[in-house]
């Protein structure tokens, strides 16, 4: 974030602008402007924990610093700094910003995390064909995806998976394990992979997918219950040679003996990078680890117990168990897995558009007559003829001339038409939504305003504060305010020249508020004020 983010969040925090009522009581007016008690009680209760300057929790004291403010968001106006195109600018990203979650259906997103969830119970053990593909070039796709069905028929017709992934298959991992991937949980794969291998049932073929990488057919061996991470660390003795084999058992009786199993990692691993750690391996899962190591670290009970010797192809090892870590409930790990949704590609992958939900719940109607002007001859000729109702959305009117530009030359079709329904659907919610939903226009109108005030803060004090004659002059007739300790000689400017300036800047906004109050009347409705005073 931003230094200018942050002043237009603080000054958001300090003064939230909410929507007021007619029938609210008028607390005070600026140039005849009403400013309602209700807009002063909530933004006076919302700051109460924030604010640490215990005079600005005095309610009076902080209706002072609010109906400074509201001169100063006036001025602004009446000089136009909303009209500045910086300022129209990043109020529209930000708006943009804002509205982004609003045009998302949250139910979606639930239903996502949830599978992602249940995913994760349980783990499965596939195997995969890839075949690369080139997805701009039309030739190649149609290649492409001949050669995977080529290869899903060879195995529906008896052939071994791992003979025709041999054969076929561009993954570069495939002549040494015959497309096996092991065992694999959500989140371990791309989505689209991850949903054909959950959607396969246990020894069935899955039907050709796409993912970024080109096409798959997988086939899947095994389904379990998911084991959760263990937390282990290992000693390893390279090779498999017979002298590899006296090592890691002298090692091992060492142990039996009661050594300690950090000490013997650190001096006796043949694994130089986790032997400064102690052997540590850090935590991990299904699928992280060859087969042999992982089911071991699994099948050790509890945390300390340690493994006979096995071997790898990278050598011999010993584990030791630190710890366990089943898999949680729901309710604990919902937000953890709702952040990797998120970031993940299967929100790339999900249509999470509000746009379908609103199709439900708009009264959406299409005028036929208007709609068969688009299917006659050389329509696309007769661009000027097109400015009767096509639709209506909530009362809303979209003519012709709407439809023709959205199809640009193209010719309409069922999936052209369902588009600029969408468009103009969602078109019409973003227009609307400051009018219904008030949780939208405060949080916007909040940071209109508090852009708005960092603009004219801007011009008004700390542009001034740069001035270096300004500040001269300002030290020069404060001089008394900045002696040393022998309360006669001036500190030098240069030294303290932070103080100054901060000093500086608060003498001109009192100087400024004075001149917004002589410019602007403000009439306080006495009555009000007392009331909410003695509340």
């Amino acid at each position: 974030m931003t230094f200018k983010n942050y002043i237009i969040l603080f000054i958001a925090l300090s003064f939230f602008n909410v929507n007021s009522q007619n029938n609210d009581l008028i607390l005070f007016t600026i140039a005849d402007e009403p400013v309602f008690t209700s807009e002063f009680l909530r933004v006076y209760s919302k700051n109460l924990d924030i604010v640490t300057d215990e005079n600005q929790k005095d309610i009076k004291n902080y209706l002072d610093l609010f109906i400074n403010y509201k001169l100063k968001i006036k001025q602004a106006y009446d000089l136009k700094f909303d009209t500045i195109k910086s300022y129209q600018s990043e109020l529209a990203s930000y708006k943009k910003q804002l509205m982004d979650p609003y045009l998302r259906d949250e139910s979606v997103l639930n239903d996502v995390v949830k599978e992602a969830y249940d995913r994760s119970l349980i783990e499965i053990n596939a195997s995969h064909i890839l075949i690369n593909e080139n997805f701009k070039n039309p030739l190649d796709t149609l290649a492409s995806y001949s050669k995977i069905i080529e290869a899903r028929n060879k195995i529906i017709g008896g052939e071994s998976f791992a003979e025709v992934a041999k054969k076929y298959s561009q993954d570069p991992s495939v002549q040494k394990n015959g497309g096996n991937l092991g065992y694999f949980s959500a989140f371990n794969m791309v989505y689209p992979f991850e949903s054909s291998a959950y959607n396969t049932p246990i020894n069935a073929v899955s039907i050709p997918f796409k993912t970024r990488f080109g096409y798959h057919i997988l086939q899947v061996h095994d389904k379990r219950d998911a084991r959760g991470e263990v937390e282990a660390a290992h000693i390893m003795i390279k090779g498999d040679s017979e002298v590899s084999k006296i090592k890691i058992d002298e090692i091992y009786s060492k142990l039996v003996r009661g050594e300690g199993f950090d000490n013997l990692a650190k001096t006796l691993s043949e694994d130089t990078y986790t032997a400064k750690k102690n052997g540590s391996l850090g935590r991990f899962g299904s699928g992280r680890m060859v087969k042999e190591f992982e089911d071991t670290a699994f099948a050790l009970t509890n945390a300390g117990d340690f493994s006979k010797p096995f071997k790898s192809r990278f050598g011999w090892h010993i584990i030791k168990l630190v710890n366990k870590f089943p898999i949680e409930s729901f309710d604990k790990i919902e937000d953890k897995i709702t952040e990797k949704v998120k970031k993940g590609d299967r929100s790339k992958s999900i249509d999470y558009s509000i746009v379908h939900k609103l199709k439900t719940v708009y009264d959406i109607e299409i005028n036929d007559r208007s709609l068969k002007a688009f299917k006659k001859e050389n329509w696309k000729d007769n661009k000027r003829k097109f400015i009767k109702n096509l639709m209506i959305i909530d009362g809303e009117k979209i003519n012709q001339k709407a439809l023709f530009d959205y199809l640009n030359g193209n010719d309409l079709t069922e999936k052209a038409l369902n588009s600029f329904k969408e468009v103009k659907i969602l078109e019409h919610f973003k227009n609307d939504l400051e009018n219904n939903n008030q949780e939208y226009k405060n949080t916007y109108q909040e940071y209109k305003e508090g852009l708005l005030l960092f603009e004219v803060l801007q011009s008004r004090i700390w542009e001034k504060s740069k001035d270096s004659l300004g500040v001269q002059n300002y030290y020069d007739a404060n001089a008394n305010n900045y002696l040393l300790v022998d309360g006669e000689t001036p500190q030098e400017l240069k030294k303290i020249r932070g103080k100054v300036i901060n000093d500086y800047q608060e003498f001109l906004e009192l100087e400024w508020i004075k001149e917004l109050h002589s410019l602007y009347a403000v009439k306080m409705n006495e009555e009000t004020v007392k009331s909410i005073i003695e509340k």
